[in-house]
């Protein structure tokens, strides 16, 4: 995400800097109206403090003129300070004109989803060689990460690192390169290997996005080959590549979406568009004794303990709490911990991840014993309000099954589907896997997780989700 503090000295170089072809016109017009605000807002004080200045030389001058004094000082002084606040009122003047402009031209249509959600684009030839990479080629897989248009967070070369340290998988990690010897596509591969779950690669697990980042089609589908040899090498029972569209002819599930909104540039916008029930709702619980905190690893133990809980009353076993703390270590400037405490007791809390554009929330909890108090809205309200302040343009809700409670929450806030397609390859014409916490297979483990007291599911739940995607 671009950096609002360096256009503020020249607001206009948001409209004529020049911006990567597959920039949206829409994703340019909204940066620069922050830009502009941004601007004219860091004004505002300095006019204040000029104002407040020239009332003090005019005490001055009064006190100094009815002793007969000179008052060569104060006529230079009174000069400077009125010099100086004309010229700073000018200036907003002149930026609240752009502002105004900006409105009047501002694209008629506007993007739903971020650029990183289109399909390859690159015009660039076959790739010449994949190959598996370790951690001498991360700055080269980062830079090739950093400058592709459709990259996700997970495509960062660090988040190999967290899940070898958090969970001890294998990761095979494949790079494409040109003939010039650049790399032209990029693969993070996981292996999950377990006598309950099977043996498998996903790129990638545990989160929403993933799959071959790549210049084009032809060499995304080479990254697959090299994918389909490893895992024919070692005997998986599969592969499965997680996209949001449509990469090639394998076997696809498309039976999830994610939730994504774009963002209004101010809160008192949001509030409106929200609409009167979700306002009410938001406003019942703050007449509680609520407090926000919004920290990093300083929060880690109190969001750990709503977390558990919550995935224990779901049935659902809980990562460990080195996850979380990996994260967060991992990507200092990208993660936030958002809690909010009723009576002083954490009742619900937020997980952030930020990276360009949007804003992310892969874990959200709420005791069930502050549901009926809206602290869950309140928590999603904090959230966006955060979003909002720090310039992000979109907030993922994360991943639903279309017409599912969780998917009609999300709705209310404005969210709009993302359709997720994830790709399987199987050998000799298999079946797909279905490991899935609403199958038949795992509705008996469910509810009696459910029973375990929390201390026993947070010993048992890291050795068991570590193995499902």
């Amino acid at each position: 995400m671009l950096n609002l503090k360096e256009i503020i000295s020249d607001p206009r170089r948001a409209c004529e800097m020049r911006w990567p072809d597959d920039t949206h016109e829409a994703d340019k017009n909204f940066i620069a109206v922050n830009a502009l605000i941004e601007a004219i807002a860091s004004i505002k004080p300095a006019i204040k403090a000029h104002k407040i200045a020239k009332q003090e030389c005019a005490r001055d001058f009064g006190r100094i003129k009815a002793l007969g004094g000179d008052l060569t000082l104060q006529k230079e002084q009174m000069q400077r300070v009125t010099s100086e606040m004309t010229a700073l009122e000018q200036k907003q003047q002149t930026l609240e004109a752009e502002l105004l402009d900006l409105f009047a031209h501002a694209p008629t249509t506007v993007r739903s989803f971020p650029a990183r959600f289109d399909e390859y684009s690159r015009a660039s030839p076959a790739a010449t060689n994949v190959a598996l990479v370790n951690r001498d080629t991360q700055a080269l897989w980062d830079d090739y990460v950093a400058n592709h248009p459709q990259a996700s967070f997970y495509h960062l070369y660090q988040w190999r690192a967290v899940v070898e340290a958090s969970f001890g998988h294998t990761c095979f990690y494949l790079a494409a390169k040109n003939a010039e010897g650049q790399l032209c596509g990029v693969l993070p591969l996981i292996r999950l290997r377990s006598s309950l779950f099977g043996n498998f690669a996903i790129s990638v697990p545990f989160f929403n996005y993933g799959g071959p980042l790549a210049d084009n089609n032809e060499i995304a589908q080479q990254l697959l080959d090299a994918a389909i040899a490893i895992a024919q090498e070692r005997q998986l029972d599969h592969l499965e590549i997680r996209a949001t569209h449509i990469i090639n002819q394998w076997p696809v599930r498309s039976d999830k979406v994610s939730m994504i909104r774009r963002l209004p540039i101010t809160v008192d916008e949001l509030d409106n568009e929200i609409g009167a029930k979700v306002r009410a709702q938001i406003k019942r619980a703050r007449q509680e004794s609520v407090e926000i905190c919004i920290g990093h690893l300083n929060l880690l133990d109190d969001f750990y303990r709503v977390f558990a809980t919550n995935m224990r009353d779901l049935g659902t076993p809980v990562y460990g709490k080195n996850f979380f703390r990996n994260i967060l270590e991992s990507f200092i400037e990208q993660s936030h911990i958002v809690i909010v405490r009723l009576h002083g007791k954490p009742v619900a809390t937020a997980f952030l991840l930020g990276y360009r554009d949007m804003m992310e929330i892969p874990w959200a909890s709420t005791l069930r014993s502050a549901n009926a108090l809206n602290m869950n809205m309140l928590l999603y309200r904090v959230v966006l309000e955060f979003t909002i302040e720090r310039r992000y343009q979109f907030f993922d809700f994360g991943r639903s099954t279309v017409d599912s409670g969780t998917f009609r929450f999300k709705r209310q806030w404005g969210a709009q589907p993302l359709q997720h397609y994830w790709h399987y390859w199987l050998p000799s014409n298999g079946e797909l896997p279905a490991l899935k916490p609403d199958s038949p297979k795992f509705r008996l483990l469910v509810a009696a997780w459910q029973k375990l007291p929390v201390l026993i599911s947070n010993l048992i739940g890291p050795h068991i989700v570590k193995y499902l995607p």
